[in-house]
C-alpha cells in the first residue's frame, strides 16, 4: 500500500480549506486581496471588503448563468460565505443577506409571470455588480417576522406606489445599489397584501441614519434606512400569493431556508477564525485542541447537509425545520468553540491582541437573528409532532 502525503496545513480546519477552495473559484482574487488587511480595517465604518467583493463579481454568485451570473449551488454559496467569515465577519454578514435577497428574488421571479424587465432587472445584477438589502421585517421587538413595518399605496395617478417606513438594522445601507423591501399594501377595503418593493437605492425620499452602535461588525453598514414618499413604480413592485399574517408560503419558505443557511456559514466562518488561531498556537492538551476542531468541523457539517437537501431541489416545510434546527445547533456548537479556542491562546493573547475579543463576541451574534429560539421552540415542538411549521 502506498500511502501519499499533501501539504496541508495542520493548523487549517478541513471545513475552511474546502471554504477557500469554493471562495477562490467563485470569487477569483478576492481573498488576495483582504487576507493581509488587518482585521480591524475589514471591520470598521468604510471597510473596503464590499468594494472587492463587487471587483471579485461577488454579487453575481446566485444569479443563473443563464443571465450572467455565477450560478452557485447552494453548497458553494454556503462555502464562500464560510471563507468570507474568516475573511472578514462583517463581510460575510452584509454579503449573506445580499445573496439571500438575490436567492429569494430568482425564486419569487422565476415562479410568477415575469416580465421581461423583471429578469433584465436579476441580469443587472450580475452584469452591474449589483449589491442588493433586504428591508424585511425582522428585528422589531414584539412584532413577527413576517409582519412588515413598511407600508405602501397607490400612488394618486395611479402610477406605481408611494412607499413608507423604515428598516433597521439594515446591512449593506451605505453601498446598497438596490433595496428589496416586504411591504404591506393598503387595500381598499382596509385589508394588507404581501407585497415585495424593488428600490434603486438612489430613489429620491431615502435616507441613512446610524443605527449600529457597537464595533462589532461595523463594516457590514447595518444601519437604519428611511423611507419617505418614495415612488415605486408598478413594474417593480412583486406580489407573492400569501396574505399578511397567515404564515409562509413557498417563496417565503426559500428566503428564510437561504437566510439561515448563509448566516450560519458566516459565523461558522468568524469562529474558524479564532479555532485556526488556536490549533496554531499549539497550546493546551490534543483533547483540548480536538475539541474545537470537532465543534467546528460540526458546525460546518451541518449547514452543509442542509445546502445538499436546497440543491436537490426540494425546499418546503420539513427543510426549513431543518436549517433551523441545524442553525440553533449551531449557535451551541460556535459559542463553545470560540470560548474554548480563546482559553487555549490564553489570557496575554486576549489583552494584546483586540482581534481575540472581537471574535469572541462576533461567535454570539448568530443568537440574535431572526427567528430567536426562544420565538421558534413551541413550533419546532409542534412540528416534530407533526403540525406545519410556523414563524412568529
Amino acid at each position: 500500500m502506498t500511502i501519499t502525503t499533501t501539504n496541508h496545513d495542520p493548523s487549517a480546519l478541513r471545513c475552511m480549506e474546502t471554504a477557500r477552495e469554493a471562495c477562490a473559484k467563485a470569487l477569483p482574487g478576492l481573498a488576495e486581496e483582504l487576507r493581509d488587511r488587518p482585521l480591524a480595517e475589514l471591520e470598521s465604518p468604510g471597510s473596503p471588503g464590499l468594494a472587492a467583493f463587487k471587483r471579485a463579481g461577488g454579487p453575481g454568485l446566485l444569479v443563473p448563468r443563464a443571465y450572467g451570473g455565477g450560478g452557485a449551488t447552494a453548497l458553494e454559496a454556503v462555502r464562500v460565505s464560510r471563507a468570507l467569515g474568516v475573511l472578514s465577519p462583517s463581510l460575510a454578514v452584509a454579503t449573506a443577506m445580499h445573496n439571500f435577497s438575490v436567492a429569494s428574488l430568482v425564486a419569487l421571479v422565476g415562479s410568477s409571470d415575469a416580465s421581461g424587465l423583471e429578469w433584465m432587472l436579476i441580469e443587472g445584477i450580475a452584469r452591474d455588480g449589483l449589491l442588493v438589502a433586504s428591508g424585511f421585517a425582522e428585528g422589531r421587538t414584539g412584532a413577527g417576522i413576517l409582519d412588515s413595518a413598511v407600508t405602501a399605496r397607490p400612488a394618486a395617478d395611479d402610477d406605481g406606489y408611494v412607499v413608507n417606513g423604515s428598516k433597521k438594522p439594515c446591512s449593506l445601507s451605505r453601498s446598497m445599489d438596490l433595496l428589496t423591501a416586504g411591504v404591506a399594501i393598503q387595500q381598499p377595503d382596509g385589508t394588507s397584501q404581501l407585497g415585495v418593493a424593488l428600490i434603486p437605492a438612489a430613489s429620491p425620499g431615502i435616507t441613512r441614519n446610524p443605527f449600529w452602535g457597537v464595533p462589532y461588525l461595523a463594516g457590514a453598514e447595518s444601519d437604519e434606512v428611511v423611507l419617505e414618499d418614495v415612488h415605486v413604480p408598478e413594474e417593480l413592485m412583486l406580489r407573492p400569493e400569501v396574505e399578511l399574517g397567515t404564515g409562509l408560503d413557498t417563496l417565503q419558505t426559500v428566503g428564510f431556508v437561504w437566510f439561515e443557511l448563509l448566516v450560519t456559514a458566516a459565523y461558522t466562518g468568524a469562529v474558524g477564525r479564532l479555532a485556526e488561531a488556536a490549533l496554531r498556537a499549539g497550546r493546551g492538551s490534543a483533547t483540548d485542541r480536538a475539541a474545537v476542531l470537532v465543534a467546528v468541523e460540526a458546525a460546518a457539517g451541518l449547514a452543509e447537509n442542509v445546502a445538499r437537501t436546497v440543491d436537490s431541489g426540494v425546499i418546503g416545510n420539513p427543510e426549513l425545520a431543518a436549517a433551523l434546527t441545524a442553525r440553533f445547533a449551531v449557535q451551541e456548537l460556535l459559542v463553545r468553540a470560540a470560548d474554548q479556542a480563546a482559553e487555549l491562546l490564553g489570557g496575554v493573547r486576549f489583552v494584546t491582541s483586540p482581534e481575540v475579543g472581537h471574535l469572541l463576541a462576533v461567535s454570539r451574534v448568530l443568537a440574535f437573528h431572526p427567528p430567536s429560539r426562544s420565538a421558534s421552540a413551541e413550533a419546532l415542538l409542534d412540528h416534530h409532532a407533526g403540525a406545519p411549521l410556523r414563524i412568529a
